[in-house]
């Protein structure tokens, strides 16, 4: 759900920033037109996401411990032994997207961005890195994007958790 928020909400926090015209002071370069104010943004969903990456490690490993529990509760088997491997294949492919995100695409990004904000008076080393920055922020958007499918999709498998043999009620 944090992602969702963090989806929509990115690019209106950006899209404020820059009709605020807003200047950084310690970011002075006449060739930054307009750009101050899209850096301020990016910074303030920076410190956000740092957040939120540990809340996420938290929640996939309770996550990981209810599967594992669930598994060995349950006991599934035979025709019952589908839907947990879907859901479990499904958490292992969002897991590997969070640390993706975490670990490579966010600081490639956050390198980008300084290399950016370095070379602001050189214009085509700026525009380099600024092209390379918009890229890798869709880039962003798109894991973003499949890990909430992901998510959706953790869901609609769980909705049938049962143990695979009737517990006889007295």
């Amino acid at each position: 759900m944090t992602r969702l928020v963090v989806a929509i909400t990115a690019p209106l926090n950006l899209r404020t920033a820059r009709e605020s015209k807003l200047v950084l002071t310690d970011v002075l370069s006449v060739n930054l037109e307009g750009q101050h104010g899209q850096l301020l943004g990016g910074a303030v969903i920076g410190r956000i996401m740092d957040i939120l990456f540990r809340v996420e490690l938290a929640c996939a490993s309770a996550i990981l411990v209810t599967i594992v529990s669930q598994l060995i509760l349950l006991h599934p088997s035979g025709q019952f032994l589908v839907l947990p491997i879907v859901r479990v294949a499904v958490y292992l492919g969002a897991v590997g997207l969070l640390i993706y995100h975490w670990r490579t695409l966010w600081p490639r990004m956050w390198r980008v961005r300084q290399e950016y904000i370095d070379n602001a008076d050189n214009p085509d080393v700026a525009n380099a890195a600024l092209e390379q920055l918009d890229r890798l922020q869709g880039e962003s958007a798109t894991v973003l994007f499949l890990l909430v499918t992901l998510l959706l999709g953790m869901i609609v498998f769980s909705a049938n958790i049962r143990p695979a043999i009737a517990i006889p009620t007295p």
